[in-house]
């Protein structure tokens, strides 16, 4: 006597299936860590762009507070056009008065404690 296996359709359709569910889970688990191993590496090289941006803001800082720092520009006027320091006893004091008139510049106001 044969015997007839009734859940022939079934496993017929349900094994396959179920083996390329398996294999579809494998590669899309595969994918996925490979697509957070790429993101990982490009977080990384951002970073590492970061801190060379960084180091070089903090260079150019240093660099300007070079070039404006007092010895500096007492030292670039050595030429033709020098930078100086106003001596205090010759700036004169220009004050504007509330109204519509031209500014009166005068001396008064001051101490002359010089020659």
């Amino acid at each position: 006597m044969t015997h007839v296996n009734r859940n022939g359709i079934f496993s017929f359709f349900m094994v396959p299936l179920s083996v390329a569910l398996i294999l579809f889970g494998i590669f899309s688990i595969v994918w996925l860590r490979s697509s957070v191993r790429t993101t990982e590496y490009s977080i990384a090289a951002l970073d590492h762009r970061r801190m060379e941006i960084l180091r070089d803001r903090k260079t150019l800082m240093a660099e300007k507070a070079g070039l404006l720092s007092i010895q500096s520009v007492k030292s670039k006027g050595s030429g033709k056009l020098a930078l100086v320091f106003p001596d205090r006893i010759k700036v004169v004091h220009v004050k504007k008065d509330g109204k519509n008139t031209p500014f009166k510049a005068s001396l008064e106001g001051r101490q002359l404690s010089g020659p």
